[in-house]
């Protein structure tokens, strides 16, 4: 049998640009990254995300590019820390996710699913109004506007009863601050556009 057709590929021989870029720009070495998993094993919606942390890693060093600018889980990540808090070589995935979603947004991709987007946009505008996410506002736009008139309603009113759910979150107190950070990002976004 002849194999001369299969060559195995080690990822530590590919060169990948996007690899250098985050490296140059963020400071973080993903060599380091050993692969265990623990980053995934972590991850509070990894069962949603359609690449696991782990896989962001393998394809920033293949240099998959577009796979990872289209990735939904760049809508979906939370930034909770959970991944760097369980990676034994402190690879910080939430940085990476936020540099890659910046870069996503700036060349204009967008999530596969009309539903992260939508979601993605309504958190986005509630944090320019108050400077934090208010979750019962937060959820109960998305579920009018998906017509889930329903959806988490019994789960809503038993967290709402044990002090879990207020219905409005204060405003930071540094609103101005917050205000200048959306209107850097507009003219960005208006420069790119």
């Amino acid at each position: 049998m002849d194999t001369d057709f299969y060559i195995p590929m080690r990822l530590d021989e590919v060169e990948s640009p996007l690899q250098t870029e985050i490296q140059k720009t963020l400071g973080i070495d993903i060599e380091t990254c050993m692969e265990c998993g623990k980053c995934s094993g972590g991850c509070s919606n990894a069962h949603i995300f359609d690449f696991t942390p782990r896989k962001v890693i393998q394809l920033i060093r293949l240099g998959a590019e577009e796979t990872l600018l289209t990735m939904d889980a760049l809508w979906v990540c939370l930034s909770c820390q959970l991944c760097v808090d369980r990676c034994p070589s402190g690879v910080d995935i939430p940085r990476i996710m936020d540099y890659l979603r910046e870069k996503a947004h700036r060349e204009g991709y967008r999530p596969s699913r009309p539903a992260v987007a939508l979601f993605y946009e309504l958190m986005c505008s509630c944090v320019e109004r108050r400077g934090r996410v208010s979750e019962a506002p937060l959820m109960l736009r998305f579920n009018i506007l998906t017509r889930q008139y329903l959806k988490d309603l019994t789960l809503g009113i038993r967290m709402f009863l044990k002090g879990k759910l207020p219905l409005t979150a204060g405003k930071v107190k540094k609103m101005d601050e917050v205000r200048v950070l959306f209107a850097s990002w507009k003219r960005r976004s208006v420069k790119r556009g």
